[in-house]
């Protein structure tokens, strides 16, 4: 049996996918916070089914503040395209479209904690401490400083770049995130991708690309159906609105949210991140 929610989840799914075709208001003006809800509680207590644990059933406050968060984050890359004009929304009410950033975090890591839940990947094991020697003695010590030091700097090129080429530049700005916080992440003892890789544990990270293209597709999927809906100002073959070279932003997307998360949750609560729980 699934956890009470996650039957709610079902319905919203089912209704906002319905509202499609029957665009009934003001449930379509409402359509994203409703589908990604739904989608959200259905995946976290098919998790608690899988596991006997999840985000929301065993961690509230922590996935609340996941949604939280989730607001500050997105607004990053909305400052961005005041600038590079990337996309456009379409027939959106701006307290609503506030509410529709809340999802996008718990999304991807309910995708991933699912990803994780099912054991995909389960058996890869890919040692990259050779490649990433971060490991205690002074030689390995000496080279994960020069990391440290090198991809912040790559990082910070890679978020000017959109300031620079507003087309060619917005690409950048997913890696760039990556190659500031996982370094910062490592400095200060808390979970990072750099770390995950230099001890094996490769699997974490096919994971998160995983629940990547998952989200991206699910995303451009059901905006492409939606009443509110954005669209890109950007040229090549598309698959729904979003041309088919920008699927790749979702592979580092992926891994900027889960650092941003890593980042601000150990200011809140202790312990390691409940999303690798599973």
């Amino acid at each position: 049996m699934l956890k009470w929610y996650g039957y709610v989840g079902a319905v919203l799914l089912a209704f906002g996918n319905a509202n499609f075709f029957l665009v009934i208001q003001p449930f379509a003006d409402w359509y994203i916070p409703i589908v990604w809800f739904g989608y959200i509680l259905l995946l976290d207590s098919i998790v608690y089914r899988t596991r006997g644990r999840s985000l929301i059933a065993t961690h509230p406050t922590e996935a609340f503040f996941l949604a939280t968060i989730s607001l500050p984050f997105w607004l990053i890359f909305e400052g961005y395209n005041l600038v590079t004009h990337n996309w456009t929304y379409i027939n959106y009410i701006w307290y609503i479209h506030l509410l529709d950033f809340t999802t996008i975090m718990p999304a991807v890591m309910e995708t991933f904690m699912l990803v994780r839940a099912m054991g995909v990947f389960g058996k890869v094991k890919i040692n990259f401490a050779h490649a990433i020697p971060l490991r205690a003695d002074a030689l390995t010590q000496q080279a994960a400083h020069r990391i440290i030091m090198v991809l912040p700097a790559l990082g910070v090129i890679a978020i000017m770049a959109p300031l620079l080429s507003h087309t060619l530049g917005m690409p950048f700005v997913w890696v760039g995130m990556f190659l500031l916080l996982d370094p910062l992440n490592y400095a200060l003892g808390r979970d990072s991708i750099v770390r995950r890789a230099s001890t094996g544990e490769s699997r974490a990270l096919l994971q998160m690309f995983l629940a990547g293209i998952i989200m991206g597709f699910l995303w451009e999927f059901w905006n492409y159906m939606a009443y509110p809906k954005w669209i890109y100002n950007i040229a090549g073959i598309r698959l729904f609105e979003m041309p088919l070279q920008g699927y790749l932003g979702y592979l580092p997307f992926a891994l900027d949210v889960f650092l941003f998360y890593e980042l601000f949750r150990s200011y809140v609560f202790k312990g390691p991140n409940p999303v690798f729980d599973v």
